[in-house]
């Protein structure tokens, strides 16, 4: 639906700023989400999440990367956070971030920025790193042996900053930065395996942080919205959804 006109609302901000008023109104009901509340939270997120991609440049980097360190070490530090403090994290940074859209209504994509339409094939290995990511993230979570977290929140989120450093001066091909993530991924895994939790809160949030720059700025060469919108089906819900389902099914671990 992102990439369809609403009514005649076609500038992506706009279409942001009515996403973000819905998920505003849904915070106050958190955590007490029916059935009907998260299907409308559901729609909120998946209306923001091509809209905000698009809205980035292919050359945007240092706004990427400012954006994805406070992203993840805001994310970090509040990740063991009880259920009641939540509420108010939802209704402030939700508050931050459409104060922000408003005043920026008025800006316009540069399409002369972006690239041409990217072939499906080039979205491949970005669904892989999001499945494989999914899949840890949640089994990490599930692990009451490996709490790395609530132990090791500030290594977490150093090297959070690390990956993104590394990812943002580190100029190399698509087909090298591919292989070096699956490797990171290898290790990851591997550390995972063999529980030892110091060297995973080290490698994985680095792993993380590289990776979605190389998806960040993939997607943002996307001319066509309505191309991205249908990709992210792939690259976000389908990929994380089997990222999710593998890790219940317990299959890799």
């Amino acid at each position: 639906l992102s990439g369809f006109s609403w009514m005649g609302l076609k500038n992506p901000i706009h279409k942001i700023i009515v996403a973000l008023t819905l998920q505003f109104c849904l915070s106050f009901l958190y955590p007490d989400f029916n059935i009907f509340s998260l299907f409308l939270l559901g729609l909120a997120v998946g209306f923001m999440a091509p809209l905000g991609i698009y809205l980035f440049k292919a050359k945007q980097q240092k706004e990427l990367f400012f954006a994805l360190a406070i992203a993840y070490t805001t994310g970090t530090c509040f990740f063991t956070s009880a259920v009641g403090d939540r509420v108010f994290m939802a209704i402030i940074f939700t508050s931050i971030a459409l104060f922000c859209a408003i005043v920026l209504r008025n800006y316009k994509v540069n399409t002369d920025a972006k690239t041409l339409s990217l072939s499906f094939i080039s979205y491949l290995p970005l669904m892989l790193w999001l499945l494989l990511d999914s899949n840890l993230f949640e089994t990490l979570s599930r692990h009451a042996g490996i709490d790395i977290w609530s132990k090791e929140t500030s290594m977490i989120a150093t090297f959070h900053i690390v990956g993104l450093v590394a990812a943002y001066f580190v100029d190399t091909s698509k087909i090298k930065q591919h292989f070096f993530i699956a490797a990171l991924f290898i290790a990851s895994y591997s550390l995972s395996y063999f529980e030892l939790p110091l060297l995973l809160a080290m490698v994985y949030p680095f792993t993380i942080s590289y990776y979605n720059v190389v998806v960040f700025t993939t997607l943002s060469k996307e001319v066509n919205l309505s191309k991205l919108a249908f990709m992210m089906i792939f690259v976000g819900w389908i990929a994380s959804g089997l990222g999710l389902a593998v890790a219940l099914s317990r299959i890799l671990h």
